[in-house]
């Protein structure tokens, strides 16, 4: 046989054989998968679970790599055969993980003397997440049900009057801090601050 048609016969072949394996390659890939991110962390390392291939694939390769950091959020999964099959799914970063907020203080530690007047106290506080966008809020209540008497500026401002009890004991604000994150996990922490001349600001522990 001539050598030309041989090495014909040996294209023919193998193209023959690419065909066949590509044919004969089946691959499944694995159900969605929902993680949650690592303790402090903007996401996980995630391991991926082994696709499911029948018949002559090859190596089999993920996009992104397994063991990838994958930051919060959606992300597709490429599943990759030698014989050219692909398949997808998708891997999910959860953030359960609350905000944290430092110590609170604040300007003043009483408000004295009784002016009866409003004053302007300011409300010192750091807030982390292991994601980027945390928004706050300040909220205001007293021991006194009836009266009002406060008024929130911004998360970092409040006014309060400096007043007492109608039976005149002390008046106590109380001045809760609220964080949350874009995935709805909420931290709140509370000080308080007294219409007094020796009860100082302290921290409560209700969350």
């Amino acid at each position: 046989m001539k050598p030309f048609l041989i090495l014909l016969l040996v294209i023919t072949l193998s193209t023959y054989r690419l065909q066949t394996n590509a044919q004969s390659c089946t691959i499944t890939c694995p159900n969605n998968l929902i993680v949650m991110a690592d303790s402090s962390k903007e996401g996980a390392i995630v391991n991926f679970p082994k696709a499911t291939t029948l018949g002559e694939c090859g190596a089999i390769t993920y996009t992104p790599a397994s063991g990838s950091f994958l930051r919060l959020g959606s992300h597709s999964v490429i599943v990759s055969t030698a014989t050219g099959q692909k398949c997808s799914f998708t891997v999910t970063v959860t953030d359960n993980e609350a905000p944290k907020i430092s110590g609170i203080s604040l300007s003043s530690k009483t408000l004295w003397p009784v002016t009866n007047k409003k004053r302007k106290v300011a409300v010192y506080y750091e807030v982390t997440d292991n994601g980027q966008e945390v928004s706050t809020s300040l909220s205001v209540d007293s021991n006194d049900p009836n009266n009002k008497d406060w008024e929130v500026i911004d998360p970092h401002m409040v006014v309060l009057k400096a007043s007492r009890l109608p039976n005149g004991e002390p008046k106590i604000y109380f001045i809760t801090v609220s964080a949350k994150d874009v995935s709805g996990n909420v931290t709140r922490r509370t000080t308080s601050i007294a219409v007094s001349k020796s009860i100082e600001a302290i921290p409560l522990a209700r969350q």
